[in-house]
């Protein structure tokens, strides 16, 4: 018969093989529901993290970016709306200028 140190070694020996074993099993079903998972929301027209995020950030950049030229061309209709509006005056008078001659 075996001494006892040796049959403590030879368990020591079994539970780390089992524990190894089960180490490879845990990755690879976490392996398997990651696929699984990532697959079915690709069928419903899921995005991932990353995506999202990267979405996020473009839209921001392109909000900002529309802001900046709606800004701008606030600030270019504003000066030339107050010379057409005074040219439109100008306009309207000389009509109603004309208008006033040609009843006479």
């Amino acid at each position: 018969m075996r001494s006892r140190p040796g049959l403590i070694s030879d368990l020591a020996q079994v539970a780390n093989g089992a524990a190894s074993a089960l180490g490879g099993l845990r990755e690879e079903i976490e392996n398997i529901v990651s696929a699984r998972t990532e697959r079915a929301l690709n069928a419903r027209g899921l995005v991932t993290r990353e995506e999202f995020d990267a979405l996020r950030t473009r839209h921001e950049a392109l909000a900002a970016r529309l802001a900046a030229m709606e800004a701008d061309m606030a600030a270019a209709s504003a000066a030339p709306a107050k010379k057409t509006a005074s040219k439109a005056a100008a306009k309207s008078a000389r009509k109603a200028a004309g208008k006033t001659r040609s009843k006479r």
